[in-house]
């Protein structure tokens, strides 16, 4: 278990390990100094004293900084035990209640909730798919080169010569100079760019129109959109991952922990029938207006007769998944509850186990 408790970086980042050393250190020099010479210098209990404080004049300063480095490192070790302790606490009760999520039925996210929309018997005017894109370039050049140089230089000698006469010579002699130079160049620079846009066969969104009766009459037009199926993953993911952002990010345990159920949570909880729809609802606008069955969307409203869908439902049939718009809502009452949870287990209370489907 001693394994499992390991320290997160955020953790780590709060010792001060640095200066707990060296605190230790200039307690131990000032020691080493203060105590043998006030015990040598004499057996007056007096002296001694007078002693001490007359060293504390040179090396009290050696001891001050000893004790301010050792408090700061011992207040560091006691806060980032203190936050580990309270960021396992909170990694374990986020396991468990992304766990309880994971285990919720598909089904849960795409519930409609009151202030959702349903267009019940509408019929197909207009569709049209989306393909996701990705543009792919490269672009290759050159670099010019700007070279200064700039320098002195000085030297000095002195000499001096005794014969074996009466007489003596001297010499000296000084030199400076200076030198500078730069070398300019100006090159040619070709760019040649290449793009590629690649569509994502499997990454189409949907638009479609559909006649329905609404406010403006028995044939009112009904606006129907939907991400695609990377889109609504890529969505999933950034939420999953601002929501660990909020609890510290993969700098901490618990942030880890929210991350680490982003695949699991994508996996159950994206939609899998997009492309089935454009496909049904394609060959539906293929036919003739008597043939075409009705067609029921459930979504959210996004502006005046516009709707994001969160189900289509073809001729009566099960409804087919497009948006997990209950998803958030899901998702931030099991981190209220991994949080709840997580603090009650430190304080010693009872955790409470409330039912994700209440959300």
């Amino acid at each position: 278990m001693a394994e499992t408790r390991r320290m997160s970086p955020m953790a780590l980042s709060m010792r001060k390990r640095s200066l707990l050393v060296w605190g230790i250190v200039l307690l131990v020099v000032w020691a080493a100094i203060t105590i043998p010479v006030t015990v040598l210098y004499s057996s007056d209990p007096i002296q001694r004293a007078g002693m001490a404080i007359a060293l504390q004049l040179f090396i009290g300063i050696l001891g001050l900084l000893g004790v301010i480095f050792l408090i700061v490192g011992i207040a560091g070790e006691v806060r980032s035990k203190r936050f580990n302790k309270r960021d396992w606490a909170l990694a374990d009760a986020l396991h468990e209640s992304l766990g309880e999520l994971w285990h919720e039925p598909a089904e849960s996210a795409y519930r409609l909730v009151e202030g959702d929309a349903t267009i019940s018997g509408a019929r197909l005017v207009e569709i049209e798919r989306h393909f996701d894109s990705q543009t792919e370039g490269a672009i290759n050049g050159t670099m010019s080169h700007q070279l200064r140089m700039f320098g002195t230089s000085f030297s000095s000698s002195y000499g001096s010569a005794r014969s074996t006469g009466r007489g003596t010579a001297s010499m000296s002699s000084v030199s400076a100079g200076v030198f500078s130079g730069s070398i300019k160049g100006l090159s040619e620079v070709n760019l040649n760019v290449s793009t590629t846009t690649r569509n994502n066969l499997m990454g189409d969104a949907l638009f479609a129109v559909f006649e329905a009766p609404g406010p403006a009459g028995v044939r009112d037009t009904y606006r129907v959109i939907s991400m695609s199926q990377p889109g609504v993953i890529s969505w999933l993911q950034e939420l999953i991952g601002f929501a660990a952002n909020q609890v510290g990010g993969p700098r901490t345990h618990a942030g880890g922990t929210v991350l680490s159920w982003v695949q699991n949570l994508i996996s159950r909880f994206a939609p899998g029938d997009i492309s089935y729809v454009t496909d049904r609802l394609k060959a539906l606008h293929s036919r003739s207006s008597e043939e075409r069955e009705p067609v029921t969307v459930y979504g959210t409203q996004a502006g005046r007769n516009a709707l994001i869908a969160t189900s289509i439902s073809i001729g009566g049939a099960q409804q087919l998944s497009m948006m997990p718009s209950r998803f958030p809502a899901l998702f931030g009452r099991a981190l209220a509850i991994g949080v709840a949870n997580g603090e009650q287990k430190l304080a010693g209370q009872p955790i409470v186990r409330p039912s994700l489907s209440q959300a």
